[in-house]
């Protein structure tokens, strides 16, 4: 009963953010759910200082949910596809990633960004964005600030990315559209 009392309020926030994040993104599809709610959580992170009785229920939010999220985004997967795709693109897979993480060490020694911060948007930039940073911030004790600032880097630039990649595409031969089945 404790554990409820502490947390509910948190997660009934956390709650009503998701919801207004989710139905903002079906509005503006281009920035999505995600990017709303991260935007949301900066804004009232700015004003909103002491969480009281929010407090519980917001890092169980962050740190539990959002882990089990992960866990059950791994279950849609078509394991047999996975299976394929991951052998065909093994090489491109391994260099990318240590490509990301050797970068963003690199920028975090010249930047002189805590080695947390640098794993996080490392994994983040190379695997899939913030699940990746929130599978990986308990394994390595990452502080909530440590996240929510590698969560911001990565949703800043998959905007950035999405509003610059389509005219990039554009102006090297691509289409937008999808191609039709013949």
């Amino acid at each position: 009963m404790n554990f409820i009392k502490e947390t509910l309020p948190g997660i009934l926030l956390c709650a009503v953010i998701a919801t207004a994040s989710f139905f903002l993104g079906k509005q503006v599809p281009v920035v999505g759910g995600a990017v709303f709610a991260i935007l949301i959580g900066m804004i009232i992170a700015v004003f909103w200082k002491e969480k009281g009785l929010f407090g519980g229920g917001i890092r169980f939010t962050a740190k539990k949910i959002l882990q089990y999220a992960v866990i059950f985004l791994g279950f849609g997967l078509n394991l047999k596809a996975v299976a394929v795709t991951g052998i065909e693109s093994l090489p491109i897979i391994l260099a990318t990633i240590a490509a990301s993480l050797l970068i963003a060490y690199a920028v975090s020694k010249l930047l002189k960004i805590h080695p947390n911060t640098s794993i996080l948007v490392g994994v983040g930039s190379s695997i899939c964005g913030g699940s990746a940073i929130a599978a990986t911030a308990p394994v390595i004790d990452a502080r909530e600030d440590e996240v929510a600032q590698s969560v911001s880097v990565i949703f800043f630039f998959n905007v950035v990315a999405a509003l610059i990649f389509p005219t990039l595409g554009g102006l090297i031969g691509f289409s937008t559209t999808p191609a039709v089945n013949r």
